[in-house]
């Protein structure tokens, strides 16, 4: 059953008293800088990984250049000529979902600003308005302090550099996806349906979206409830407008059929995964997670070698070894944290939780982008603060050590390593 609000959390839920949106800009103003400037010092050095790097001048290089890495110029090639399909055995565009590029696209026919430019600036205020949608959200079912300490763990999680300037869609995703979220929850959901579909238009994650927002206007309405022991459907219970939220499959049936009529292929983001160098395909390789055994067999050996010879292509399979690892451990961390979203926050959001996470743990062959993915478990960070925030010790130090991982996971993107 949905929890009751008491009058106290009423009042802290009035949004205009004492700005708090003023709290989670500013909140993401400080953090922002200090990871622009670590992303910086590292783009400042030797790159390790030439690559990755594209040093072409633009107007703001010399403040955003660092920012423009990896996935980035799939996103400015689509944004400046457009989608190509060459079959699923070679590596294409149509991976990357339309509605980020497209924006940038529009921006960029407009303003005549460079698309790596404006691809950092819609990510920072993608990721400004995510922090205020955010905050609100929280604040909803939980008092103001325990509300900013959620923004706080979210904004200084190691993969979160990806909402304050790297060109990449995650941002975007994360403000459509929230903003859904809370729509729904003000009895929006035709509006809800409306942005959870620019969710679903931004990544092929969107479709936790869609099952999370008809699960949470399930649990709303008491449609499903135990009763005497048996379970019991109250259909009756749905409002018309209830629908409204099924209008969120739509940015995901749009480009569907876009590469069905232009490609004949409408699976084709799907396909081209396999394709050599993202090795994504599926199969039970890619759901026994053989390739993550194979690096945290091979890490000990790598490391080894590395301290013995110190060269840099021993260095890049220990750090590409390591943060697989890591992000494979954060999967785990958040199956804890979405069961506690069951308990807490109603099983409506631990579905939507769930759902997220189950997208790396079949798709992905080693874990390889799950801590970006990660990042729109928003309510996992919520109760993640719950826990942590009666225990003030427990919560600086998770803070120190989660913010010293973010300084140098920024770092070392700004150097160019692959790290999600």
């Amino acid at each position: 059953m949905p929890p009751t609000r008491s009058p106290a959390a009423d009042r802290r839920s009035d949004w205009s008293s004492g700005r708090p949106w003023l709290d989670a800009l500013g909140i993401f103003a400080v953090i922002t800088v200090c990871v622009s400037i670590a992303v910086n010092l590292g783009g400042s050095g030797h790159l390790s990984s030439i690559a990755s790097i594209d040093s072409t001048p633009y107007t703001g290089s010399a403040i955003f250049g660092s920012w423009f890495r990896f996935d980035g110029r799939w996103y400015d090639i689509i944004a400046t000529n457009g989608y190509h399909w060459a079959g699923p055995d070679v590596q294409s565009p149509v991976a990357y979902f339309p509605a980020y590029p497209m924006l940038l696209r529009v921006l960029h026919a407009g303003t005549g600003l460079s698309v790596r430019l404006l691809g950092s600036l819609v990510t920072i205020a993608c990721g400004a308005g995510m922090s205020v949608a955010f905050l609100r959200w929280c604040r909803d079912r939980i008092d103001d302090t325990t509300a900013r300490a959620a923004l706080i763990t979210l904004l200084v999680y190691p993969y979160a550099y990806y909402f304050m300037g790297a060109v990449y869609a995650d941002a975007l995703f994360a403000i459509a996806v929230i903003g859904a979220f809370l729509l729904l929850e003000r009895d929006h959901p035709i509006w809800a349906g409306l942005l959870g579909a620019l969710a679903t238009a931004t990544r092929p994650t969107g479709i936790a979206v869609v099952i999370g927002l008809i699960a949470v206007v399930l649990w709303k309405r008491e449609v499903i409830s135990r009763t005497a022991g048996r379970t019991v459907i109250a259909w009756r219970n749905l409002r018309r407008g209830d629908l409204g939220v099924l209008l969120s499959v739509g940015g995901l049936l749009g480009y569907m059929t876009y590469l069905g009529v232009r490609f004949h292929a409408p699976l084709a983001f799907e396909e081209v995964q396999r394709a050599p160098g993202w090795d994504q395909g599926g199969g039970p390789r890619t759901w026994l997670k053989i390739t993550w055994f194979q690096q945290m067999k091979n890490l000990p050996h790598w490391t080894l070698d590395w301290l013995r010879h110190g060269d840099d292509a021993t260095f890049q399979k220990v750090q590409y070894g390591s943060t697989v690892i890591l992000q494979g451990l954060l999967i785990i961390g958040f199956l804890v944290l979405a069961g506690l979203v069951w308990r807490r926050l109603g099983w409506g959001y631990g579905l939507y939780s769930f759902a997220l996470l189950a997208i790396p743990l079949v798709g992905t062959k080693d874990f390889q982008g799950a801590g970006r993915y990660l990042m729109a478990a928003f309510p996992c960070f919520l109760v993640l603060a719950m826990v942590l925030s009666p225990r003030p010790v427990v919560k600086w130090l998770w803070w120190g050590v989660s913010a010293g991982v973010l300084l140098l996971w920024a770092f070392a993107f700004g150097r160019g390593y692959y790290l999600a």
